[in-house]
């Protein structure tokens, strides 16, 4: 599916939810939930295509195959987080999706706790 066919599609999905808005806001919710749903499904196709590009890119130079899975790990806790942010911030629920982004800093921080440790490691091994 093209872009702009997409895109189309999500300005008529929004436009939608706000004439909705005024008169049933639960239903607005749910289109923005269901349109959300639906760019995640089409993003799919995409990601799969990203991640293989990444296994040719891993299989051409020697890198351990670890840190390509938390670096996807890391992409998808990010969306993954922002899109429930988001979800939040158009519920009304503000404070929510703060404390939505700072847990899902903290998991993507763990996440990624080997690599800095190996870091560090490598660092101190060169003093």
């Amino acid at each position: 599916m093209s872009i702009g066919v997409v895109m189309a599609f999500i300005i008529v999905a929004i436009i939608l939810a706000i004439s909705i808005r005024s008169k049933s806001p639960e239903y607005s919710s749910l289109i923005s939930v269901g349109l959300g749903l639906t760019i995640i499904s089409l993003c799919l196709g995409r990601l799969k295509i990203i991640v293989s590009g990444l296994r040719d890119i891993t299989a051409a130079i020697d890198i351990d195959k670890t840190y390509i899975v938390m670096l996807i790990k890391l992409i998808g806790i990010a969306y993954i987080c922002e899109f429930a942010a988001s979800i939040s911030k158009d519920a009304g629920f503000g404070a929510v999706a703060s404390q939505i982004e700072l847990i899902g800093k903290l998991t993507m921080l763990m996440v990624s706790m080997p690599i800095l440790i190996k870091l560090v490691e490598s660092i101190v091994g060169l003093m």
